[in-house]
């Protein structure tokens, strides 16, 4: 999987993770390790770019919500401890949409386990790059 990062400047710096293929059991890590070094970098407001995303199974659920935690300063799950990453997930969907982290423009598939899973109601879903953009 290949992964563009860009920058663009909204009321705050906002940093773009644009994956492009499928994120699955094969490549979920490669982008948490991007959306740690965005972090380590300094970006506090991502937008995740998933036009070029295919596939989004369970393991993609996790990176989102690793990238998430990793935004509000806190450890991601364990991506190998299996079952308690998704009981992670679980005790985040109360607690309102993310403030730190945007996706955009889902492809339909992707977007089906965006709305099946809950990931809607935790993460605001935006159209294009621009409304992603200015929603910070």
């Amino acid at each position: 999987m290949e992964i563009t990062v860009s920058q663009f400047q909204g009321r705050v710096p906002v940093t773009v993770l644009q994956p492009q293929g499928d994120v699955d059991a094969h490549t979920y890590q490669e982008l948490i390790a991007q959306g740690q070094a965005a972090y380590n970098a300094g970006a506090r407001a991502v937008v995740l770019d998933l036009g070029h995303v295919h596939y989004l199974s369970s393991s993609g659920l996790v990176a989102i919500h690793s990238i998430a935690r990793l935004l509000q300063g806190q450890a991601p799950p364990d991506p190998e401890a299996g079952w308690s990453a998704f009981h992670a997930i679980e005790r985040d969907q109360g607690q309102g949409l993310h403030p730190h982290l945007k996706l955009v423009n889902p492809q339909p598939a992707v977007d089906k386990v965006l709305t099946t899973t809950g990931f809607r109601h935790m993460f605001e879903v935006h159209p294009d790059l621009a409304a992603a953009v200015a929603s910070f």
